[in-house]
């Protein structure tokens, strides 16, 4: 067998190069395969499909059956078979929501690794969106337009909001197609039974709409597709890859009034596509009739073209969209927070400025500097809750969000600097920082330590501090601000913070306000 490539990796950027995503969702596993074009860029040519529906266990009894678990690892056998066939060794494995939620979905994952080398990632509700988002992102026209998408899964839904094509917020819901079978069943109360399920629902995914108007609504997984094609065939809607909401009332009318074995006589629908079909539709129209959209659109987009194109696309052009993300996340809690943008930016600047000049101290990489920038941007949200104390309820907000492009652990990072920034120092008391390893509590200490230096070059918000430089020595870091005025506020701020940087990186600091 091919060892599993690992995510990192890249193919050669060359026409006719092979890659392949798997995703193991709730209700199917699918294998896509796709190759480059001359611009680099991959196209799904090959898609395979095993029904094997993980949801049924995961979401009644918790547990993956022995025959579910059987189904699997042959599913698995098969598609190690193509990827053997095809010469394939880059690839990536993901699964969702059933393998999440399921009690022995680790001891699958093992089993599959141990029996396949196939090594299969769990991956949470955030990095499925920002997936689908990368998809969305490359297939459809997404500028000037706030957008929601909209990703159905069997064992949950993703929706996202976007502004000129960047992720303001995220939330992932409990409300997969498989799951809505499996706790509300198919009897003839099913219409009601949703609507009564939803109502906990609503109340959440008005909040992360708004009262925005949505431009546009995009929706995509295989139920997406499949409402469109029925539409078109059914209803004669003008587009396969577009419907109305009054299309969408009606296809779920005609749907309801149908049974199971019917929709797959006369429709023509997979039984497994059959039974999820109207709790999808139903889903799809709750979500348009909150937003206010008046048509869905369809495009080729979906999970495993976006796991592809996140693996063959550059770290230099994935790290810039994740950048881009995140920094709309952070622009949009201007409303939500009453953050102050215009002093967050100015703290921002200085605090990029101080780490990209002490470098040599303390040797972190990009993705750091964008942890001490979000975080310079976002540390007064807490202020919204308390203004005592507002620097762990600055925390708590970053540790619930969903930060799209960040890992568990570099949103945790992320949520201590911020803890961090004023106050006492970090200790082996606070259970989340304690849970880091060494190497990443350095991290919180050297990133806290740079933001409470910016934070004190802008003492009392007055923008007084254009430039600073930063000498090193043996033993020492001395400080020279450049600015209006005498900065005598800012020195005195700063020498506050000395104990603590001393602490963060193990040199005394200075201040040096000569004139320049």
């Amino acid at each position: 067998m091919q060892p599993s490539a690992s995510h990192s990796d890249h193919p050669a950027h060359d026409k006719g190069a092979w890659v392949a995503a798997i995703d193991v969702g709730s209700n199917a596993m699918r294998l896509g395969i796709a190759t480059l074009d001359r611009d680099a860029t991959p196209q799904l040519v090959q898609r395979y499909r095993e029904p094997v529906r993980l949801g049924h266990d995961a979401f009644t009894s918790g547990t993956l059956s022995p025959a579910t678990i059987t189904d699997a690892l042959e599913a698995f056998r098969q598609f190690r078979r193509i990827l053997d066939q095809h010469h394939i060794n880059h690839y990536r494995a993901i699964a969702t929501s059933a393998m999440r939620d399921a009690n022995n979905g680790a001891e699958l994952v093992a089993t599959i690794a141990a029996e396949t080398d196939i090594r299969l990632e769990l991956i949470s509700g955030e990095e499925e969106a920002r997936l689908v988002h990368y998809s969305i992102s490359r297939r459809a026209d997404l500028a000037d337009k706030l957008t929601l998408l909209i990703d159905m899964g069997g064992g949950s839904v993703e929706v996202t909001l976007c502004d000129d094509g960047e992720i303001l917020s995220a939330q992932s819901f409990k409300i997969g197609t498989v799951r809505l079978l499996e706790m509300l069943g198919q009897a003839g109360d099913f219409n009601q039974l949703l609507s009564e399920y939803l109502d906990g629902t609503r109340k959440k995914l008005q909040e992360l709409i708004g009262r925005r108007h949505i431009d546009l609504c995009v929706a995509t997984g295989g139920n997406a597709a499949a409402i469109g094609e029925l539409a078109h065939k059914q209803l004669a809607s003008e587009q396969p890859d577009r419907i109305t909401q009054s299309a969408l009332a009606a296809l779920i009318q005609l749907l309801a009034g149908l049974n199971y074995e019917a929709r797959i006589r006369e429709l023509g629908l997979r039984p497994d596509r059959a039974d999820v079909i109207l709790p999808a539709a139903m889903v799809f129209h709750e979500i348009m009739q909150l937003s206010g959209a008046k048509a869905m659109v369809m495009p080729d987009a979906s999970l495993l073209d976006g796991v592809i194109l996140d693996m063959v696309d550059s770290e230099q052009r994935t790290f810039k969209s994740q950048r881009r993300n995140l920094l709309a996340w952070a622009k949009s809690l201007k409303k939500k927070y009453h953050v102050d943008q215009k002093y967050g930016k100015q703290v921002a600047r200085l605090a990029l400025t101080l780490f990209d000049q002490t470098a040599p101290l303390h040797n972190l990489h990009h993705r750091d500097r964008l942890l001490l920038e979000i975080a310079s941007l976002v540390h007064e949200i807490g202020m919204y809750i308390r203004v005592g104390g507002h620097h762990r309820h600055a925390a708590y907000l970053i540790s619930v969000s969903p930060l799209l492009g960040l890992t568990d652990g570099e949103k945790e990072i992320l949520a201590q600097t911020v803890r961090y920034h004023r106050k006492a120092a970090p200790s082996a008391s606070n259970n989340s920082f304690a849970a880091l390893d060494a190497v990443d509590q350095r991290k919180v200490w050297q990133l806290s330590a740079l933001l409470r230096l910016a934070i004190a070059l802008n003492k009392e918000r007055r923008n007084r501090v254009s430039n600073i430089e930063v000498r090193i020595e043996d033993q020492s870091v001395t400080l020279h601000p450049i600015g209006d005025g005498d900065l005598l506020l800012e020195r005195w701020a700063v020498l506050k913070t000395a104990d603590y940087f001393t602490r963060a990186f193990a040199r005394t600091l200075h201040i040096d306000i000569a004139s320049a």
